[in-house]
């Protein structure tokens, strides 16, 4: 596994690749996982060539596809994710992966088995709530499908040493969302749908809270058993079922270059 260091990337660094160079299911999970980088580019989920998204090889135990260091968001395509194991060696593409990456996406891929997508994100205007001593808090309807399900992950500083995978599992086992205290978040699910929504409503909580707070004004953040009821009513309503193939319809109109 190589080191964080930069460097050049290069039209040689990738094997030409296509649909016909994959079976049928991973070829549809590459497309999906590269759709995912593109619209965390679009959203303002990406932060240059840092962060990752991952999603587990199909019929893999722990294998994942993670992105090549390097790429920025919008140059991730479907044949250039590169494959590695759970020890961080590289099956297919170049040996070049964020080591951070390796590190937090195998903690989740290792352990958690319904956890197939893992999306790590440092977005802007709600890492604020990550240096928060309270945490996280629901005040809007639009979080509700993840009330109970948010854990926190205390910082270690930058996430390179193997022995913090234990503890970064075991502080997401049960919960959809985890926030990595003074550095990001984190989400899952056992779809990309299900892990960018995740996201996309945590992200959304996060600015909701900084506006509320930031106001100055007495909070309401209304009552215990009405929060339980709403995350009772949203299990009824998976994430990413009706969001994500529309996602991709806007995708393939606005930059279909992911599906290469």
């Amino acid at each position: 596994m190589s080191t964080n260091e930069p460097h050049e990337v290069t039209s040689d660094d990738f094997s030409a690749a296509n649909s016909t160079s994959f079976t049928g299911a991973e070829w549809e999970a590459r497309v999906d996982l590269a759709a995912m980088y593109r619209l965390a580019a679009h959203f303002g989920y990406d932060d240059l060539v840092w962060n990752h998204i991952t999603m587990r090889v199909p019929g893999s135990d722990h294998n994942f596809f993670l992105n090549k260091f390097g790429l920025l968001y919008n140059e991730v395509t479907a044949s250039n994710l590169i494959k590695v194991d759970s020890d961080g060696v590289v099956l297919e593409g170049p040996a070049d992966v964020n080591t951070a990456g390796f590190v937090i996406h195998s903690a989740i891929h290792n352990d958690i088995p319904e956890a197939k997508v893992v999306f790590h994100a440092h977005v802007p205007d709600a890492l604020a709530v990550t240096a928060l001593k309270n945490g996280f808090e629901h005040l809007v309807q639009d979080t509700s499908m993840l009330y109970g399900q948010i854990g926190y992950h205390d910082w270690e500083g930058l996430s390179l040493t193997m022995e913090e995978r234990e503890r970064l599992s075991e502080n997401m086992r049960g919960n959809r969302a985890l926030i990595m205290r003074n550095h990001g978040f984190l989400t899952v699910g056992e779809t990309a749908g299900e892990a960018f929504m995740v996201m996309h409503y945590l992200v959304r909580g996060c600015r909701t809270l900084l506006a509320a707070r930031g106001s100055g004004l007495p909070i309401d953040p209304g009552p215990t058993e009405i929060w339980e009821l709403a995350k009772r009513q949203y299990d009824h309503f998976p994430l990413g079922k009706h969001e994500w193939p529309a996602l991709l319809r806007m995708m393939e109109q606005l930059d279909p270059g992911f599906k290469q």
